[in-house]
């Protein structure tokens, strides 16, 4: 597995980050509560190839339910960058059109139901981000 540094931001650029992946991505649609209400797709990563770059201070923090998701939002333009899911809480979940690079070379959307994360997962036989 090859893997390229993609680089990404919030909207008004003051959280940058980057991580380590394939250039080939599956993303992930899911229809629970709060990923229909953010319009997330979403590509998961393990912690270890995630570099928060700046902005750590702007970042807010909201979680609900069982209060294991860390949804993370920047305080000055409201854009959810990048989570801590609640399915892979050792990773991050990186939203796909935050990625600003130019080292995507395709993706693979897939469709899950929220209600099913774990055991989609699970049955996927990925880590969440390659196929």
């Amino acid at each position: 597995m090859a893997l390229v540094t993609h680089q990404g931001q919030c909207h008004c650029g003051v959280v940058r980050f980057e991580f380590d992946e394939e250039a080939h991505l599956v993303a992930w649609d899911c229809d629970c509560s709060i990923c229909s209400m953010k319009r997330n797709t979403r590509i998961i990563i393990p912690a270890s190839r995630f570099r928060l770059l700046q902005g750590q201070d702007a970042l807010s923090c909201y979680q609900f339910g069982t209060k294991t998701a860390q949804h993370l939002f920047c305080k000055t333009c409201g854009i959810c960058p990048f989570y801590r899911p609640r399915s892979k809480p050792d990773g991050y979940a990186v939203t796909l059109h935050c990625i600003t690079s130019p080292t995507v070379a395709g993706m693979e959307v897939k469709q899950i139901g929220g209600s099913e994360w774990e055991a989609a997962m699970a049955a996927s036989g990925t880590d969440g981000s390659v196929r």
